[in-house]
């Protein structure tokens, strides 16, 4: 498996999440000259990394999202408190009930940037948590 550089493999890897086949990627890596096993080595190590930037940018995507729907929620909320506090709209409602689409909004942004921040690595290696904690197999 020393025939091929790390960067090949995500070139490979990016190509493949461009629209590459698996197929075309098997034979060109057989034209290059690499054995049946080799390619098949390959293949699998560009799939671990085309399955990793596969999850990693679903969570980006709903931490987007929640980001988004805490930004909406939020100016929704600072609307209708400026327009309770003008005496606009919403006149006989409890304060709590006003504030509480701004407020909600924000923990939803915070929720969102957490989700960002705590996104881990789910191909990490080694044994895990409970393995490390066990003697035996």
């Amino acid at each position: 498996m020393d025939k091929l550089p790390e960067s090949t493999i995500e070139e490979l890897a990016r190509q493949k999440l461009e629209g590459r086949s698996y197929t075309e990627i098997r034979a060109h890596l057989a034209e290059s000259g690499l054995s049946e096993d080799e390619v098949s080595e390959v293949i699998k190590l560009i799939d671990e990394k085309v399955l990793k930037s596969e999850i990693e940018q679903g969570y980006r995507d709903r931490s987007r999202s929640w980001n988004r729907i805490g930004l909406i929620l939020a100016i929704v909320g600072l609307l209708l408190t400026i327009g309770s506090n003008a005496g606009i709209i919403l006149k006989g409602v409890p304060r709590l009930l006003v504030y509480g689409p701004f407020f909600a909004g924000i923990l939803l942004m915070i929720y969102g940037r957490m989700l960002q921040r705590k996104q881990s690595d789910p191909f990490e290696k080694g044994p895990g948590r409970i393995r490390s904690k066990r003697p035996y197999k």
